[in-house]
């Protein structure tokens, strides 16, 4: 068996409908002739090429079930589907800088929507802060300057968790210039615990208890016109699991401004 006949068997519609309907419960002939509408004798034809190529099992007791290497199949051809469903976005801007063992949960993430609102966007990327009451994570090639405010009274009133994640980029400015102001704003977040520093970032993303939206790169720059967003848990789950990601490899801001502006300035 090679994956070409692998695929051929995908190309016929009932027949992927048949396998996609075993995915999360083992069904009987008459389960899924009602339930997929397809005619019995239909119903026996896809199922004996589909265990011919051991995409699916049958029991004793006369279930079918999909097998371990199905398994694998199905969640791939979820992947195609998210792809395809969203594929003039990821036509035009790079997923793969994400890592590829996140790129292969995509799949199952089933209500990502893209926006190509400029101006939304932005609110959003707000309004995630603004509504946030447990936590707000966020990657960054930009100084957000105007969600501080924001991320300080939402710390003086609530007991909320902030991390940051900048690119080295956004302290090339004077680093004692950029902190005077802030003492004690940043005091307050625990600045060298919660803002790490990574040399360049190709995407950009704000996580909070109420959503997530990410930024990739379009043409080698971050495109804040266009995004992907969705509020559901699995996707807060997904994003958190990918700032966590690019968090273990960014560098303590101490230890950033130690080597970049004390070693300079002696």
């Amino acid at each position: 068996m090679n994956l070409n006949e692998i695929f051929f068997e995908f190309s016929n519609k009932e027949r992927y409908d048949v396998f996609r309907s075993l995915y999360h419960d083992k069904k009987r002939h008459s389960q899924l002739e009602k339930e997929l509408n397809i005619p019995g004798p239909e119903i026996s034809r896809h199922l004996s090429r589909l265990l011919k190529k051991n995409l699916i099992n049958k029991t004793d007791d006369k279930n079918y079930g999909m097998t371990g290497v199905g398994r694998i199949f199905f969640r791939v051809m979820e992947l195609f589907e998210y792809s395809l469903k969203h594929e003039k976005y990821y036509n035009t801007h790079d997923i793969n800088i994400i890592p590829l063992h996140f790129i292969l949960q995509l799949g199952t993430l089933k209500s990502i929507e893209v926006s190509n609102k400029t101006m939304k966007n932005i609110e959003m990327w707000s309004s995630l802060v603004k509504d946030s009451e447990k936590f707000v994570f966020a990657i960054s090639d930009q100084f957000q300057d105007s969600l501080l405010p924001i991320v300080e009274k939402k710390i003086n009133h609530e007991s909320i968790d902030v991390k940051a994640l900048i690119e080295e980029n956004v302290l090339k400015t004077d680093v004692k210039e950029l902190f005077k102001d802030r003492h004690a704003f940043y005091e307050k977040i625990d600045m060298f615990q919660n803002i790490r520093v990574l040399s360049h970032l190709d995407f950009s993303l704000i996580v909070s208890d109420k959503g997530a939206i990410i930024f990739l790169s379009k043409d080698g720059k971050i495109d804040y016109s266009e995004c992907i967003i969705d509020n559901s848990e699995d996707f807060i789950y997904w994003t958190i699991g990918l700032f966590e990601w690019y968090w273990k490899k960014g560098a303590r801001l101490d230890a950033f401004i130690k080597k970049k502006y004390y070693s300079k300035n002696g």
